[in-house]
């Protein structure tokens, strides 16, 4: 929720909070450097320039002295008070009868003029109305934010309370998603309320189109299947009678690889369309187990093809999922590599982390490696080596999705490809 809404506006707020405080610190700094410093040098220099004035028109006038200032004037044989000896010309502060003073030194005609101005007072007026008003209207906005911050959590808690609600939803949870938001509905803004009724509105059209995924493939399936068992039981009477001419049993073969490459493909499709409404959560598979089953199932076509299969086991690896989708991922695969291998070898790896499949087949270029998880690809290469309609890999990359597992393939053309399988 880092980059939720309210912990944006939280950043904001805090962020508003700094600038305005630092402009307030740096608000109270200038109004203590007027009032204390330029104020009160601009005071004392007139004042100075106003004696030495009078002074030159009556050498005994008076002397200044108030509340807040008094001024002390030597001549040669005078001796100033003690602590203003060695005081230099100008502004300086120092600690007087002990109070810290400004003093304020001038020369005029041989003659020295030191006023001493007591601060005190001046700071104190310069927190009263100064410091003091500033800090009271910083903090009337620092309240004023906090409350603008918590009406604005209170208008977005309706969009956060939402979006915590889907964020719960599990919408790859097999038989539907299930959305109910009617309690959010009562007491949401129209805003929010127009956002839960599409919403609401969409979930259904998603759920009557998985529900109508689910009839078709149901009734697809029965009524396809129907036609390739009748083709296939009418093939079997066909080649019973052995007299038939060499021409005709030729095209009888051709008919049943075709019937077989159908029934394989229909299987095929109907799996694609299914995988996403199965069930994350099965039974406990050895992927071992599956691996040299798998193994077995093409040693024909090893053979054909004279290759040599070796499988090396590193660990003992189980996955949760049903046994058949674990054989569809390992034995597309194995397939794959034992297809575009010829007379070569094919390395099979488990570990903890999974499967390797190594082949020194014809291998891939980098833009069909790219396109190998594309359902209906085919390299231009594997066109003429081993029949099929590119669904093997689609279906694997499924299926990987679906159960949060993870594949990669490495390969060059002409030296073979590596596929790394992660449950």
């Amino acid at each position: 929720m880092n980059r939720g809404l309210r912990a944006r506006l939280g950043r904001l707020f805090a962020v508003q909070l700094a600038v305005i405080g630092l402009a307030t610190v740096i608000g109270i700094y200038i109004t203590q450097l007027v009032v204390e410093d330029l104020l009160t040098r601009q005071a004392l220099d007139l004042e100075a320039e106003h004696f030495w004035t009078r002074y030159d028109a009556d050498p005994g006038t008076a002397l200044p002295d108030t509340a807040n200032m008094r001024g002390y004037l030597t001549r040669p044989g005078v001796r100033p008070p003690i602590g203003l000896e060695d005081v230099a010309a100008g502004f300086s502060r120092i600690d007087f009868e002990g109070r810290s003073r400004v003093v304020h030194v001038s020369e005029n005609a041989g003659a020295r003029l030191v006023l001493v101005f007591d601060s005190a007072q001046v700071s104190d007026l310069a927190f009263y109305f100064g410091i003091l008003p500033l800090s009271i209207v910083l903090l009337l906005i620092y309240a004023l934010l906090f409350v603008a911050y918590r009406w604005s959590q209170a208008a977005l808690s309706p969009i956060i309370r939402l979006a915590r609600r889907l964020e719960a939803v599990d919408f790859m949870r097999p038989g539907g998603i299930h959305l109910d938001l009617a309690d959010l509905a009562h007491s949401a803004d129209a805003e929010v309320a127009t956002m839960i009724d599409a919403l609401g509105s969409f979930t259904a059209r998603l759920d009557a189109a998985i529900e109508r995924e689910r009839v078709f493939t149901r009734d697809a399936g029965h009524e396809l299947r129907t036609p390739v068992a009748v083709f296939k039981g009418s093939l079997d009477l066909l080649e019973r009678d052995r007299s038939r001419p060499s021409a005709d049993r030729k095209a009888l073969a051709r008919m049943r690889r075709t019937v077989a490459d159908m029934e394989s493909l229909l299987e095929t499709l109907l799996l694609l369309a299914r995988v996403e409404a199965e069930p994350v959560h099965g039974e406990t598979t050895s992927v071992n187990q599956v691996a040299s089953e798998e193994i077995d199932a093409l040693r024909e076509l090893t053979e054909a093809h004279r290759n040599r299969v070796e499988l090396t086991t590193a660990a003992d690896r189980d996955v949760r999922a049903p046994k058949q989708i674990v054989r569809i991922v390992v034995g597309n695969v194995l397939k794959n590599a034992v297809s575009f291998t010829r007379e070569g070898k094919v390395d099979v790896h488990i570990h903890a982390g999974g499967m390797t499949v190594t082949d020194t087949g014809i291998g891939m270029s980098s833009e069909e490696l790219g396109n190998a998880f594309e359902a209906f690809y085919r390299a231009d290469a594997a066109r003429g080596v081993t029949p099929g309609h590119g669904l093997g890999l689609a279906i694997v990359g499924r299926i990987v999705k679906r159960y949060g597992w993870t594949i990669r393939a490495r390969s060059r053309s002409g030296e073979g490809t590596t596929v790394d399988l992660g449950f």
